[in-house]
């Protein structure tokens, strides 16, 4: 049953090797490993998409394929899961990471002053050419958040896909014992 349904809307292999930035990775895109619908391929490309596309980072997509690429796990999978962080996500992602970051760090909430105040110092930054001092806490705060976030939603999502596949595989298996076990009407 999941097999059947990845491989229902999963685009070809030549189509995402079509695609412009994947031309870049030449031939290795074409690799049948990278297409292999199996629980242990699915389940990864689930991990690493999840991990890269909760990052709000440029180029985020480029990063899922080279670790695709690396550890030879289904590639539209991950691709697909590249496009978690978008405008709808990303307040939600980015208030969860401040929220985990300053639990970490055993720090207040950022408020609206605090964030005003890192404002005025990033525009004060970047209109005097670079000249004048950034508090970076934040910073810090932020991105221990997120990398925290990505590894719970990246494992979560993974176990889920492991047992959504083996709870589907389980029912296939009593649906067929069941039929199996169904005398033959005359």
């Amino acid at each position: 049953m999941p097999k059947q349904f990845f491989q229902s809307w999963l685009p070809s292999p030549e189509k995402v090797a079509s695609m412009k930035f994947m031309r870049i990775f030449g031939k290795r895109s074409l690799n049948p490993v990278l297409w292999y619908i199996n629980r242990k391929s699915i389940s990864k490309a689930v991990f690493i998409g999840t991990f890269w596309g909760i990052l709000p980072i440029p180029f985020h997509t480029a990063l899922i394929v080279l670790t695709v690429l690396i550890m030879e796990v289904n590639l539209p999978v991950s691709i697909l899961l590249a496009w978690l962080t978008n405008p709808l996500t990303l307040a939600p992602i980015l208030l969860g990471a401040f929220w985990i970051g300053s639990q970490i760090y055993q720090v207040n909430m950022i408020d609206q002053d605090m964030l005003l105040g890192v404002l005025h110092q990033m525009t004060h930054w970047v209109t005097n050419m670079g000249q004048g001092h950034v508090d970076l806490s934040l910073a810090k705060i932020l991105l221990s958040g997120l990398i925290v976030e990505a590894l719970f939603f990246s494992v979560l999502f993974f176990l889920m896909t492991r047992l959504f596949w083996r709870f589907s595989i389980i029912r296939q298996w009593k649906k067929r014992t069941i039929t199996a076990d169904k005398p033959l009407d005359d």
